[in-house]
């Protein structure tokens, strides 16, 4: 849409309506608590979007595809999800037992509380019962539905792997201008995260499988567009004015 447009107001002369100039207007007062970022899961065999008789159910929603509530795309795990990573960050969300408490964390903290005990996958107990987790959180622009939105990643558990690799290949860009090489934004390419199945024993689940798509090209408008709005998702993250948006049902260990 043009930035100006210009109509006929009730006396019938011409006005000019400028849309980038009156950006942002009405929307002064919202503040951080009053918005979320959507959280991007793997599926497993006991999320609720993959139960018919649960009144979360998706249709054709199967193990190892990925998905968000509020997206009304399903997204196959063998062909991944492309997306533009605004923001990399490790916190220690605390937890109730899973089964006894919501699914969002009672608190997040920025490191390992000096409390708190070290048990195994990234856990940590602390003296009130409850166990902090070792999480990597991705801020990014999601590329479905033909437009990018903003959504979290969060990998915990068997995906800190995964979360490694994928931030390796985010320090490990190189751009090269007239100064010479350089490590650009985490924006500047596009991501690919395919889902891969696992097996221990009698169990199974799926991980992420991080990979490198393409660089953006900022000299295209699309390209340029999306680094833009990545680049101010990232701020609003850096200010803590973007918060993960935990589902309102109990903790069942869904966020892998």
């Amino acid at each position: 849409m043009d930035k100006e447009v210009v109509k006929k107001n009730s006396a019938g002369s011409l006005a000019t309506i400028n849309l980038r100039g009156d950006a942002g207007k009405g929307a002064e007062e919202i503040k951080s608590d009053d918005v979320s970022t959507p959280i991007l899961k793997i599926l497993h065999q006991l999320s609720p979007e993959c139960n018919e008789r649960d009144p979360k159910y998706v249709d054709g929603a199967k193990p190892g595809m990925i998905y968000a509530a509020g997206f009304t795309q399903l997204i196959d795990g063998n062909e991944g999800l492309n997306v533009v990573i605004a923001h990399s960050q490790t916190r220690y969300p605390e937890w109730q037992e899973r089964g006894d408490s919501a699914s969002a964390p009672v608190g997040t903290h920025l490191e390992i509380p000096a409390d708190a005990v070290e048990e195994k996958n990234g856990r940590y107990r602390l003296p009130n019962g409850n166990y902090v987790e070792k999480t990597a959180y991705f801020y990014v622009l999601a590329l479905v539905e033909n437009e990018p939105r903003p959504a979290v990643i969060a990998m915990r558990s068997s995906n800190l792997t995964p979360a490694r690799e994928l931030n390796n290949l985010i320090k490990n860009l190189r751009f090269t201008d007239a100064e010479g090489s350089f490590n650009p934004a985490a924006y500047s390419a596009v991501y690919n995260l395919k889902t891969v199945g696992k097996t221990a024993g009698s169990k199974s689940w799926h991980v992420y499988k991080p990979s490198r798509v393409r660089n953006l090209d900022v000299s295209k408008k699309e390209d340029a567009g999306m680094y833009e709005v990545a680049q101010q998702l990232q701020q609003t993250v850096s200010k803590g004015a973007a918060k993960p948006k935990y589902e309102a049902s109990k903790n069942t260990g869904d966020i892998v």
